[in-house]
C-alpha cells in the first residue's frame, strides 16, 4: 500500500490548491480548504472527511509537533477527522521495522488521534490530504497561539505507556528546586535561517545569577552535545542531573547508526527532555522547538524564563557553515552575535 500510495499522490503535492475528485454531487465547498489534495479512495464513511496529516521530510521532532498541533487545529476548525500518516510518509524518526508494533513514527510515542487506522481511511470516501507543510496561516511560536494548548493539545495528544513510565524515573529530582537549561549542540548554528545557540560563556553566565536570584537546588541539563555537559558538570558538580540520552561531541547526531533503532531513540530522548524540561521551576534557553514546547505545555507555570537571542544564520547553505564562527569573535555594535537576554518573571 505504501508505494502505491506515493506514486499516486506525488504529483499533486507540489500543487498550491485544492484538487477535487469528488462528484458534483457532493456538498463540500473545496475553497475553505487550505492548500492540499482531495481524494475518494472508496466507499467506506462517506458521512465523514478525513484531515490526513503528513510532513515533509526533514525537520525535527519538535518543529514536526508543532506543525502537527496547527494541523489538527485545521481539522478541528473545519470539522473533520484528523489522522497522522508518518508511516507512508516517513520523518527522520522512522525505522525500517515496526516499533511497539507500528511502523507509523506518530505513533512510537504518542496515542493515535482519532480511532480509524490508516487502511480504513485509504478505503474511504472523503480523504483530504494536507500539503504537508507548516501551516502559513499560524505562528511557529505554537505558545502564542490562542486555544492550542485546551482545545487541541489536550484533546489530541495522548503519551504512549512506555513514555510515561520513563518519564517516572525522574519525577523525584523535581521535589527540588529545580533550574532547567537547554543548550543546543554545534548542528543549530550551521543550519540556515536557523536562529543561533547561547555560547558557552552566555549560559554559565546567567545559570550562575539564576542560581544566587532563585535559591536553586537542582540543575536539569538537556544537550546532546557531550562537551556543554562536561561544561556543567566541572562548574556545578552533583548539583546536575541529567538523562541518559544519545550524546557526541561536535556531531549532528542524525548522522550516525551507533545503536539499533536510533532514529526512533533520538525522538523517544528528546521527548522525555522536553517533558521534564516543563516540570522545572524556570527554564535557561537559547530561540528553539525545545524551550517552545516546554513553555507550551507548561501553561504558563514556570517561576521565570530567560531565552538567549544571539540572532539568526544566513539563508545561504554555504555562508551558514561559517557564519556563527565569525560572528562569535566580534563584539554585538561590530557584527557580532545579538547577545539579547529576554527575561521573564512570573507574578505571584
Amino acid at each position: 500500500m505504501k508505494k502505491i500510495i506515493k506514486k499516486y499522490l506525488k504529483r499533486y503535492f507540489t500543487k498550491d490548491f485544492c484538487q477535487t475528485c469528488l462528484s458534483s454531487g457532493d456538498s463540500i465547498n473545496v475553497k475553505t480548504f487550505p492548500s492540499g489534495y482531495f481524494k475518494s479512495f472508496g466507499k467506506k464513511n462517506p458521512d465523514k472527511i478525513f484531515y490526513v496529516i503528513w510532513l515533509d521530510v526533514g525537520s525535527g521532532f519538535f518543529s514536526n509537533l508543532s506543525s502537527v498541533l496547527c494541523h489538527l487545529k485545521t481539522a478541528d476548525t473545519l470539522g473533520m477527522v484528523p489522522v497522522i500518516d508518518f508511516q507512508n510518509f516517513g520523518t527522520l524518526y522512522n525505522e525500517n521495522m515496526p516499533i511497539n508494533n507500528t511502523k507509523n513514527a506518530w505513533e512510537y510515542y504518542f496515542e493515535p488521534v482519532s480511532q480509524f487506522t490508516l487502511d480504513e481511511v485509504y478505503n474511504s470516501k472523503n480523504v483530504f490530504f494536507c500539503s504537508g507543510r507548516y501551516p502559513s496561516s499560524m505562528s511557529y511560536n505554537i505558545t502564542t497561539i490562542d486555544g492550542l494548548y485546551d482545545e487541541i493539545y489536550r484533546k489530541y495528544v495522548f503519551l504512549k505507556g512506555h513514555v510515561e513510565d520513563c518519564l517516572k524515573k525522574y519525577l523525584e529530582s523535581f521535589k527540588h528546586r529545580v533550574l532547567g537549561v537547554h543548550f543546543r549542540g554545534k548542528e543549530q548554528n550551521l543550519a540556515p535561517g536557523h536562529s543561533f545557540a547561547p555560547t558557552e560563556r552566555q549560559m554559565i553566565k546567567y545559570t550562575n545569577e539564576i542560581i544566587k536570584k532563585y535559591d536553586i537546588e537542582k540543575i536539569f541539563l538537556v544537550t546532546e552535545e557531550q562537551r556543554y555537559l562536561d561544561l556543567f558538570i566541572n562548574n556545578y558538580g552533583e548539583r546536575v542531573f541529567y538523562t541518559n540520552s544519545f550524546r557526541s561531541y561536535k556531531v549532528n547526531s542524525y548522522n550516525l547508526r551507533p545503536r539499533e533503532n536510533h532514529r526512533y531513540l533520538l525522538g523517544l530522548e528528546i521527548l522525555i527532555d522536553a517533558q521534564l524540561l516543563s516540570m522545572c521551576s524556570g527554564i535557561l534557553c537559547g530561540d528553539s522547538n525545545v524551550s517552545e514546547y516546554a513553555r507550551f505545555i507548561n501553561n504558563k507555570e514556570f517561576e521565570f524564563i530567560y531565552t538567549i537571542y544571539n540572532g539568526t544564520n544566513s539563508q545561504s547553505m554555504f555562508l551558514a557553515k561559517y557564519l556563527y564562527g565569525i560572528k562569535k569573535m566580534l563584539p554585538p555594535h561590530f557584527g557580532g552575535l545579538s547577545d539579547i537576554v529576554e527575561k521573564f518573571v512570573a507574578v505571584k
